[in-house]
């Protein structure tokens, strides 16, 4: 089974991924919940893919772009681009089979443990 990670840009995906990684998953960084978010029809759920889509708030994600060095006017990192798929990617969690939504704010470890 592989493990999908999605969400906004600064939702943690990648520090996600790489913990889950060293416990042992399989893990895949995006994949169908993000294509959902722009296509309603680009597929349907794998039968060997669960899916986890992380949320924060908006401004939380800005903050940690910020602190990334990423640029807050780049394509995905303005605030009615986050906002925009930020209410996408709740939409696409509410309706893809084998997902589940999880709340990416406080530490790594926190968010690592809410996932498992």
């Amino acid at each position: 089974m592989t493990v999908v990670i999605d969400g906004n840009d600064g939702t943690g995906k990648s520090t996600l991924s790489k913990a889950l990684r060293e416990l042992g998953y399989e893990v895949k960084d995006r994949g169908l919940p993000t294509l959902l978010t722009d296509d309603p029809n680009a597929g349907i759920a794998k039968d060997d893919e669960v899916y986890l889509i992380l949320d924060l708030p908006v401004e939380e994600c800005r903050k940690r772009l910020a602190l990334a060095g990423k640029d807050l006017n780049e394509k995905y990192h303005t605030e009615s681009d986050l906002k925009h798929y930020r209410k996408r990617f709740l939409e696409v969690a509410e309706k893809l089979n084998r997902c589940q939504l999880i709340d990416a704010s406080g530490s790594p470890a926190e968010t690592t443990e809410r996932a498992v």
